[in-house]
Parts: structure tokens; C-alpha cells; sequence
């Protein structure tokens, strides 16, 4: 096994597409120690900055204090602490759902709701550049799986409509796309299922607390908020803390307490977690400043980055998708900037098609405007360097 293994790793690596673990110290909410040198993160998905919030910490020490460490087991067996009742129905109140059931993270999130809401003849119908924890969620689904051109509503109609199958059918998309930052076509989605009677799940794990007048995402945004079917998020992204929650009504959420795996039979998230989420919640609901902060940033560096000749694709957000195409080349452009002091990654297959590689910069609340123009110019210099611009 290890020979098969090591010859595959070096083909991986003669494609330039090898990983390795960066073990990093953050110093501050938009700052790291990397092999004791101090870099501006720019690949944070804590777009709002509260990760390294007071009011967030000290919800979560005194969590500690009381609950302790751990749960040590899982809801089904050992009871879920209180905590997670408050947090529940805040998060589908703020949402707009009726009910909501946390899960440890938005994989075993996804995982569950497809692979348990689904049967043998239903079919899945998946925008294709779905996050791999969707893909990964349908491989483990009995039902038919049909993949749709990106944000193409035309495509997904002639496929619903050329479908005889004789169960339910269901829409799958992410509402924000990981690795592009463009938005799926919600309206459109929705005008669909009112004509044909499929059922939407829609993952708004990077949406929520940035896209919509209250932060509520995607949804919002386009006038549906509490209308779908299912509804996944997390709060380990814009909120800064850790798990993720499925919205829907009632019955779907009894059913996937009896019956998804990835909820009965793994351990449930510690007070800490439970209670900063709940601290974060509560502050974006309460000050849409951080908000608006976050979008001031977005549309400085996004104009300037355009005006310098940038192709940012259709991304939309703190999402901002600098294709260049090679592994190899993204890599050294990825080295050259490491070398200025910015900390970032080369996003290279299988998490993107082949011939997309690029890099992958987010925005967030807590860049100073020093920070911004210093990380522009180091980007505008080695993309002239590099052919991009």
C-alpha cells in the first residue's frame, strides 16, 4: 500500500498540486505567525471579524466555566444541554423558519440532510460546482443524481422537465459558491419550484451574516427569506465560531433527528461553541455596523482590483477568485505574495476544475485601509509580473 501510495503522491506532486499543513498562531482578528513571521490573512472566512470578538470570547469562557470542556457523546444519547435549545430557535427565528437542529459542522450537515431526505426514486438535480460536502452528500444518496450548468436556470428547467422519475425531485445549490463568490440564481430557482413542485435545499453557508439588509443572506436578498425547503448554514464563517444548523419545518426536523446519521452518532459541540454562537448572533442582529464595515471594504478593494485590470469573473462579496489558471503558476504566484507578508492559498484540483486554479482572497471587516492598499499593490505588481494584468 505504501508503494501505490507514495508513486500517487508523487505524481501530485510533479503536477504541482501537492498540499501541505501551514500550522499558523493568529495574532490578531486579520493577523498570523507563520513560521515566526507575521502575515496579513487574506484566505479568512470570518468576514465580519468576530472570531477574536470580546463579546464572543467571553461568552464562550464562561460557557467553560460552567459546562465545562466537553459533551463528551451525543445528543441522541447523553441529552443536549440547554444551550442548544436557545440557539435553535433564535437561529430559525432570525431566519425565518419554524424549526431548527444544529449539527457539529456544515459537512456532516449536508450529509446528513441529502442522504437521509432522499430515497431510491428520487432525483437530485445539483448546480455543478457544489461544495464536494453536497457532492459527497448525493454520492451516499439512493437517488438519482443529475448535474445542471452553473447558474443555468435554462438548463436545470429542460432537465426537470425531461425527468419522469416517479419520486420527488430536489434542487440542490449553494446560495454564495465557495470557490468563486458568484451568487446562484435564486429567484429564478423559486419561480421554477412554484411551476414544477420540486423541493430546493440551498446551502447559505457563506451568505449568512453578510448578504441582506439584516445579514440573513441569499434569501433575503432576493425577497425569500424562510421560503425553502431546507436550509443549511453555519456559524463557523462571518459568525466566527463553530457548527453549523439546518431550518426547515417540524416534521423535517423530527425526521432528521431519527433518522441522519451524521446527527445521531457523533459527538455534540461543546457550551464553548454553543454559547459564542449565540454571543455572535445576537450581536449582528442587534448592529448592522459590522456589516456595512464589511462592505465598505469589499467595494474598495473590489474597484481597485478591477481598475488595475483584474478579471474577478462574476463574483460577488467577500469572495474574490483570482484565476490564473496552472497549478504550477498559481503556486509561484502564491509564493511571491507569502514573500511580501500576505498569507493565502492556491486552490488547485480537485476543489476547482482543471485549468481553474487561482487564488483565493477574502475580504473581511477587521482590514485597515493600509492593509488593504498594501495588499493591492503586492497583488497588482505580481499579477503584472505574472501576465495576469
Amino acid at each position: 500500500m505504501k508503494q501505490r501510495l507514495s508513486g500517487t503522491l508523487k505524481r501530485i506532486k510533479e503536477k504541482g498540486n501537492y498540499r501541505t499543513l501551514k500550522y499558523i498562531k493568529p495574532i490578531s482578528a486579520t493577523k498570523i505567525l507563520y513560521n515566526s513571521k507575521e502575515y496579513l490573512n487574506l484566505c479568512s472566512n470570518s468576514y465580519l471579524s468576530l472570531h477574536m470578538h470580546p463579546d464572543i470570547i467571553n461568552a464562550a469562557k464562561r460557557a467553560v466555566d460552567e459546562y465545562g470542556a466537553g459533551t463528551c457523546s451525543s445528543r441522541s444519547v447523553s441529552g443536549s444541554i440547554d444551550i442548544y435549545e436557545g440557539l435553535e430557535n433564535e437561529i430559525a427565528k432570525f431566519k425565518g423558519y419554524r424549526k431548527g437542529l444544529i449539527f457539529s459542522n456544515g459537512y456532516m450537515a449536508n450529509i446528513g440532510i441529502i442522504s437521509t431526505l432522499t430515497e431510491k426514486e428520487d432525483v437530485i438535480f445539483s448546480d455543478e460546482l457544489n461544495h464536494s460536502s453536497l457532492i459527497d452528500s448525493m454520492r451516499l444518496s439512493h437517488a438519482k443524481k443529475m448535474i445542471y450548468k452553473h447558474r443555468d436556470v435554462n438548463d436545470l428547467e429542460r432537465k426537470v422537465k425531461k425527468e419522469k422519475a416517479k419520486g420527488k425531485k430536489f434542487v440542490v445549490t449553494e446560495s454564495v459558491f465557495s470557490m468563486d463568490g458568484d451568487i446562484a440564481p435564486i429567484k429564478d430557482i423559486y419561480k421554477l419550484k412554484e411551476q414544477y413542485g420540486f423541493h430546493v435545499i440551498i446551502d447559505e453557508a457563506h451568505a449568512t451574516g453578510v448578504f441582506g439588509k439584516k445579514g440573513r443572506g441569499v434569501e433575503e436578498l432576493s425577497g425569500l427569506a424562510g421560503r425553502m425547503d431546507v436550509h443549511m448554514a453555519t456559524f463557523g464563517k462571518a459568525l466566527g465560531s463553530f457548527g453549523a444548523f439546518v431550518l426547515a419545518d417540524e416534521v423535517v426536523i423530527e425526521y432528521l433527528v431519527n433518522r441522519a446519521r451524521t446527527f445521531m452518532y457523533t459527538t455534540a459541540l461543546p457550551a464553548s461553541s454553543l454559547a459564542a454562537s449565540m454571543a455572535a448572533l445576537n450581536l449582528i442582529k442587534a448592529d448592522t455596523s459590522f456589516k456595512k464595515e464589511l462592505w465598505g471594504n469589499i467595494h474598495y478593494m473590489r474597484n481597485n482590483l478591477v481598475k488595475a485590470g483584474f478579471d474577478l469573473k462574476d463574483s460577488e462579496g467577500p469572495i474574490v477568485p483570482i484565476v490564473v489558471g496552472e497549478d504550477k503558476k498559481t503556486l509561484a504566484m502564491q509564493e511571491i505574495l507569502m514573500k511580501k507578508g500576505l498569507f493565502l492559498q492556491a486552490i488547485r484540483p480537485p476543489t476547482v476544475p482543471e485549468g481553474t486554479s487561482r487564488l483565493r482572497l477574502t475580504i473581511v471587516r477587521g482590514f485597515t485601509k493600509d492593509d488593504m492598499d498594501y495588499a493591492m499593490e503586492a497583488f497588482i505588481d505580481t499579477g503584472k509580473k505574472m501576465g495576469l494584468i
